[in-house]
């Protein structure tokens, strides 16, 4: 039974792009937490370092102690960043989803409405993709009245969309996975403060213990405080423009095949009845593509044939 889970996922493109997509977005915030792992551990050891310039018979056991409660915050972390980690997985998989949907949605028009002259065209109203899911509806409705009347002769194609030559940018993409990008820093944020306050609250409760009588020590430690927080934000920082540079990377995706389909069905109603989706290297909507060139397959069949 697993393996032919894993052949039927391995041989759905659509479920491979929704894992894929699902872990890169869940790995984002293992990149920023590494990058917090590393600046704190340097910061560490200079701490020590500093430390060592002072005169206590205590050293040795500061170190050992400040060690123990550095290894406890690591633990603190990995504890929640398991759980964050499903979370945002789960999560990067629904915006991959959602990113589809609009191809889902015509695909499965098309092959449908090969059964039924009767079926209306709904797009998603909260749909990313703004220019394919209004020219497809638009589209869809113009053959539908083709159909009725049995032939697909003379149709104006609306002047908004006849100079769009390229790929256009989507507003509503963004702003939608700039929402997801809060959302997600917020959580990361969380993580990486928890666990620099489990560290560095223990490690200069112990530094306070070993040199209560050193005013430099009291002042050396609010510098620490202040780097050890400026680390954190660093890293929430470099979390946020990681996922800035996916939502990029995610929108290079799906602007190319849109972009497609919009040039073929347009080109099709203006004449050009031979046109078809022919996309290379976007096999996650290559079953959704097949739909609509099987359904312009019919349309030219079917309805055509008098306007040649």
């Amino acid at each position: 039974m697993l393996k032919e889970l894993v052949k039927s996922i391995k041989d759905d493109e659509f479920v491979k792009f929704r894992l894929s997509m699902g872990f890169k977005f869940a790995l984002i915030p293992t990149i920023a937490l590494v990058s917090s792992v590393v600046m704190n551990y340097i910061l560490l050891r200079v701490t020590l370092s500093v430390l060592a310039s002072f005169e206590s018979g205590k050293n040795y056991i500061v170190e050992d102690v400040i060690f123990i409660f550095a290894e406890k915050g690591i633990v603190t972390v990995l504890m929640y960043s398991g759980v964050v980690f499903v979370c945002l997985f789960v999560l990067g998989m629904f915006v991959a989803n959602v990113t589809l949907r609009p191809f889902k949605v015509i695909g499965e028009y098309c092959e449908s409405s090969l059964e039924s002259d009767e079926l209306s065209y709904d797009p998603d109203f909260l749909s990313e993709l703004k220019l394919l899911s209004s020219f497809s509806e638009w589209f869809f409705s113009v053959m539908l009245m083709a159909r009725e009347t049995k032939i697909i002769k003379g149709i104006s194609i609306p002047s908004k969309y006849k100079r769009i030559h390229k790929p256009v940018f989507e507003t509503s993409f963004f702003i939608q996975n700039f929402l997801i990008i809060i959302i997600t820093t917020l959580a990361t944020g969380f993580l990486i403060h928890i666990g620099t306050e489990e560290v560095y609250t223990g490690v200069i409760e112990v530094i306070r213990e070993a040199y209560p009588s050193k005013g430099t020590i009291n002042a050396f430690l609010v510098e620490l405080n202040e780097i050890s927080w400026q680390i954190s934000n660093f890293c929430i920082l470099i979390n946020a423009l990681l996922y800035f540079l996916f939502s990029i990377y995610l929108y290079s995706k799906i602007s190319t095949p849109a972009f497609g389909i919009f040039a073929t069905m347009r080109s099709f109603v203006s004449g050009k009845y031979s046109s078809r989706v022919h996309l290379i290297g976007f096999p996650y909507v290559r079953k959704y593509t097949r739909m609509v060139n099987k359904y312009l397959d019919h349309l030219e069949k079917e309805y055509t044939s008098k306007d040649n």
